[in-house]
C-alpha cells in the first residue's frame, strides 16, 4: 500500500482546524497540534506533543496569522508545552519539508531561508485577500448591527480608507440603504466611492477629524496608520462606535482610547471568529493548491 504524505497543522483558531478537516480523507495524512478538540475527527491524528506532529512531516501548515508577536507560534488554546518559537519549529524540520502559513513573520522567513527550506505565505495571494476581505466586512457589519439600537438604513457610517475591506464594507452597507461616507486620501478612491453611491470626504488632517464628529453612528477604520489620536477621542461623541479593522499598528491611539474609556471595539481576526467554516474553506483551497504543486503524494 502506498504511504500517504504527512501534513502537520499547527496552532491557530477554528479556521485552522476547518482547513485541516477539509483536506483530510484524501492523499494526505493529517496531523494536528495546538488546537483543542473535544472529539477525535476521523482522518486527523491529534497530537499531544508538537514533536509528534513535526516528525517526518512533508509540509507544516501554520495559522493565520502565523504569529501574533513575530516570535512565537500563534496558539489560541493554552497548551502544556507553553510558547513555541517559530525558529525552533523550522530548526526541527527536514530540509525537504515546506512551510505554508498566513502572514509569516520575518523571523521565520530568515530562519527558513538560512536552512534553504521553502516557505509560502498564502496571505500574499490577491485572490485570498479579496475573499478574506469580504468575510471581514460581513463580520464587521454584523458587529454594527448587534451594537446599534436602530436599523442599519437609519444609521450614518463613516469608513476611513478604501482598500479591499473598505470596498466590501461600503458595498454591504449600501445594500442595507445605509448613509455611508468614505474618507480617503486618493482622488481616484473618492471617485470610485462616489460612483458606488457613497458620500465622500478627503482625509486631510484636523479638518477631517472635526467632520467625523458630526453625527456618525459608526466609524469603521481600515487605515493602519494613526488617524484617531487622544484629541480626537476626547472630542468625539461618546455614543459613536469606532470599529478598528486595520492591521497592526492600527489607526487608533490604543493607550488614549483605554484611558478615556472610548467607545472603541478592536475587531481582529474576524473571519476566524464569525465565519470559521467559510474562512477555513478558503485557507484549505489555497493550502491544497500549494500542497498539490509542491508536495503531491508519495
Amino acid at each position: 500500500m502506498k504511504k500517504q504524505t504527512k501534513i502537520a497543522f499547527l496552532g491557530g483558531d477554528r479556521r485552522q482546524h476547518t482547513a485541516a478537516v477539509k483536506l483530510c480523507g484524501g492523499v494526505w495524512d493529517i496531523y494536528e497540534w495546538g488546537h483543542s478538540q473535544s472529539e477525535q475527527y476521523q482522518g486527523i491524528t491529534l497530537c499531544e506533543d508538537i514533536s509528534q506532529a513535526l516528525f517526518e512531516a512533508s509540509a507544516v501548515i501554520l495559522p493565520l496569522p502565523a504569529s501574533t508577536d513575530g516570535i512565537n507560534l500563534n496558539v489560541i488554546t493554552p497548551h502544556s508545552q507553553g510558547k513555541i518559537a517559530l525558529t525552533l519549529i523550522v530548526d526541527s524540520l527536514d530540509p525537504e519539508c515546506i512551510i505554508i502559513g498566513g502572514r509569516l513573520p520575518a523571523s521565520l522567513r530568515e530562519c527558513a531561508a538560512s536552512r534553504k527550506i521553502k516557505f509560502f505565505d498564502y496571505f500574499e495571494s490577491e485572490e485570498f485577500q479579496i475573499n478574506n476581505a469580504y468575510t471581514t466586512a460581513e463580520a464587521a457589519v454584523s458587529i454594527a448591527m448587534d451594537k446599534l439600537d436602530k436599523n442599519i438604513r437609519e444609521s450614518r457610517f463613516a469608513i476611513t480608507g478604501y482598500g479591499r475591506i473598505a470596498k466590501q464594507l461600503a458595498r454591504l452597507l449600501r445594500a442595507f440603504d445605509a448613509d455611508v461616507t468614505v474618507c480617503a486620501r486618493k482622488e481616484s478612491d473618492l471617485a470610485w466611492a462616489g460612483l458606488s453611491g457613497c458620500k465622500t470626504m478627503r482625509i486631510d488632517g484636523e479638518n477631517t477629524l472635526k467632520a467625523l464628529n458630526n453625527g456618525y453612528d459608526v466609524i469603521m477604520n481600515t487605515v493602519p496608520t494613526c488617524l484617531f489620536d487622544r484629541e480626537f477621542l476626547k472630542m468625539i461623541d461618546p455614543h459613536t462606535l469606532i470599529i478598528e479593522l486595520a492591521s497592526a499598528p492600527g489607526g487608533i491611539d490604543v493607550s488614549a482610547a483605554k484611558s478615556l474609556h472610548s467607545n472603541v471595539l478592536w475587531a481582529a481576526s474576524l473571519p476566524g471568529k464569525y465565519a470559521p467554516q467559510s474562512a477555513g474553506a478558503l485557507i484549505a483551497e489555497c493550502v491544497g493548491a500549494l500542497l498539490e504543486r509542491e508536495v503531491g503524494a508519495t
